[in-house]
């Protein structure tokens, strides 16, 4: 009698697991420097750290170009043997115009100073800008090199930097209860964003076995040029999701002083941990449906994904604002306007989740230009709910428009998906018996 195989784990889902563990224990770590730095920490000093952050993930995000997105993508499919000249130099000629271009902008803002209208850099001392220059070159070559990570696959590696980073972000947050100031958490940031990209450098450079081959038809050197324009196509995409998601923070910060920033930041920040498990996926995704050559097995993939991340989301979502709405008051009483914000943020971050998995996929199917209507439309939505409830709701109104506008691009990004693969929008939201049996093996120690 012959014995029964035992199924083979799936790697995507083993890799996902992983990401989410890890994205989960940095939250984590993430509370624990809430605990410390809200209490701490007034909401303008807060508002300081915040805006370095904001800033700068905002300039490398419209002018780095989606350069990691495209070279997840040609590092997955073309390896890194056939891409790697062309990624030196695309790194170089586009890190200069990222830091250039940020530090004319800084510095008209700064000279303009109370010249221009709701500039949010007003009361903001030059430092700052200074570090969010740096800031912004120390995000743009870290996102690189884990594109690298992610496009190799060496997610084990990817993973080990990301905690590394949350661990050092908590171990200087509790440093504040010597010295409270949004300068101990800046520098911090910058050092530690430093000294990841160090790290980041070896784990691309360091294999344990032999390099992945390519398939025999994608075994050639990749110039920089298809890298590039598959990045602009990305980059319409990606831009807007950044904007349609943060651009209620921009606003806060010009309608409203840095306080009120510091406010609606911390219900922003909370609402993104139900994110965990949408990025984990995403951030799995892309590299590994990239590499595969039949579109069967990415549907199916996808399928799969898209059902375990709606089901965990909205059971995290409803949890972390019955959480938030215990402890808030009694640990960050300064804090406590934050709730109302966050109640209206949560429901469009469960939509939004769908986007972080299928716009993902599509990118990874080579036509990341398909990701442009959804959050077009979302942007729409956004500006246009921000106009009508600002007067009415203050930055409460923000928070709604925000919350329509993901609603919007998460539908959207599921309707397209659907035309676009031909797959029927039931699959996407009901588990098949196979796929239940995969997730049961995967978890089983047997």
């Amino acid at each position: 009698m012959k014995e029964k195989q035992k199924p083979q784990r799936s790697s995507m889902v083993r890799d996902t697991l992983s990401t989410f563990g890890t994205n989960a224990f940095g939250s984590l770590m993430g509370l624990i420097a809430s605990l410390v730095v809200l209490n701490k920490l007034p909401p303008f000093e807060k508002g300081l750290y915040n805006q370095v952050q904001t800033w700068g993930e905002g300039f490398f995000t419209c002018l780095g170009f989606s350069l990691n997105s495209a070279i997840i993508y040609y590092v997955a499919r073309y390896k890194i043997k056939n891409t790697k000249a062309a990624i030196k130099k695309l790194t170089l000629g586009v890190g200069i115009f990222v830091i250039a271009v940020s530090s004319v902008v800084l510095l008209v803002l700064y000279g303009a100073g109370s010249g221009i209208q709701g500039n949010p850099f007003k009361e903001t001392p030059w430092q700052y800008g200074a570090c969010v220059v740096i800031y912004t070159g120390c995000s743009f070559l870290f996102n690189i090199l884990t594109a690298v990570l992610r496009g190799e696959n060496k997610f084990k590696s990817y993973n080990l930097i990301n905690l590394m980073q949350r661990i050092l972000i908590t171990v200087f947050s509790v440093l504040t209860l010597v010295w409270p100031s949004a300068a101990l958490l800046t520098g911090a940031s910058i050092g530690i964003s430093a000294s990841m990209i160090i790290v980041a450098y070896f784990c691309v450079r360091r294999w344990s076995g032999p390099q992945e081959e390519p398939a025999p038809e994608d075994d050639y050197a990749v110039t920089a040029k298809p890298i590039f324009k598959y990045g602009l196509k990305a980059y319409a995409s990606n831009l807007m999701t950044y904007i349609n998601s943060y651009i209620g923070t921009y606003i806060i910060q010009s309608v409203y002083d840095l306080s009120t920033f510091g406010i609606y930041n911390t219900a922003f920040t909370i609402m993104r941990q139900v994110w965990i498990l949408p990025e984990a996926v995403g951030v799995v995704i892309t590299s590994r449906v990239a590499s595969m050559k039949d579109d069967n097995d990415k549907v199916r993939v996808t399928q799969l994904s898209c059902k375990i991340v709606m089901y965990i989301t909205v059971i995290c979502a409803f949890l972390i604002v019955w959480l938030a709405g215990i402890f808030v008051p009694k640990i960050f009483p300064k804090y406590v306007d934050s709730l109302r914000p966050l109640q209206y943020l949560i429901g469009g971050s469960i939509f939004v989740s769908f986007a972080k998995v299928l716009s993902n996929s599509i990118a990874a199917y080579g036509r990341p230009e398909l990701n442009i209507l959804p959050t077009a439309l979302g942007i729409v939505v956004n500006i246009l709910f921000t106009i009508a409830l600002i007067p009415s709701m203050r930055y409460n109104g923000v928070a709604v428009a925000t919350s329509f506008s993901m609603m919007t691009q998460g539908i959207c990004s599921l309707i397209i998906f659907c035309i676009y693969t031909h797959t029927s929008p039931i699959w996407l939201l009901i588990p098949k018996k196979s796929e239940i049996a995969l997730i049961k093996n995967t978890l089983s120690r047997k």
